[in-house]
């Protein structure tokens, strides 16, 4: 019998082939060699990930996990912030450049009015969602 697939072995191992097919793998498992070492490998694999009654995680071990995810998030939500003030800002500052080149001072000025009145707008929305984050 030739070699059975890595899949055909992992069946074997877990006794999910039957038939016909499980004794010719079984048969050929134990008188090769290679094949054998790849089903003693699947074994250490398996026995590995196995917890066992020593190694049963520690009882506060939840609580350790949430404050550490606490002490992170703070730094990641700053981030996401200073990204979510830089990515407009570089917007706006890249439109003024493009209108003061293309359409001179006039251009930039009526950029910088209608950027003024849209932010005046927005302000009463920002400032009741700040409130609602405190």
């Amino acid at each position: 019998m030739s070699h059975p697939e890595p899949s055909e072995i992992i069946l074997l191992h877990f006794g999910e082939i039957t038939g016909p097919r499980q004794e010719a793998c079984a048969a050929h498992v134990r008188d090769c060699a290679a094949c054998r070492t790849a089903l003693a490998d699947i074994e250490w694999v398996e026995q590995s990930l196995r917890p066992g009654a020593e190694e049963a995680p520690p009882a506060d071990g939840l609580e350790r996990v949430l404050a550490r995810i606490e002490t992170v998030r703070p730094v990641r939500e700053r981030q996401a912030q200073g990204l979510r003030a830089a990515l407009p800002c570089g917007a706006a500052l890249a439109v003024f450049a493009v209108a003061a080149q293309q359409g001179g001072i006039m251009a930039a000025l009526a950029v910088l009015a209608v950027g003024s009145i849209v932010t005046l707008s927005l302000a009463p929305l920002l400032i009741l969602e700040s409130q609602r984050r405190s």
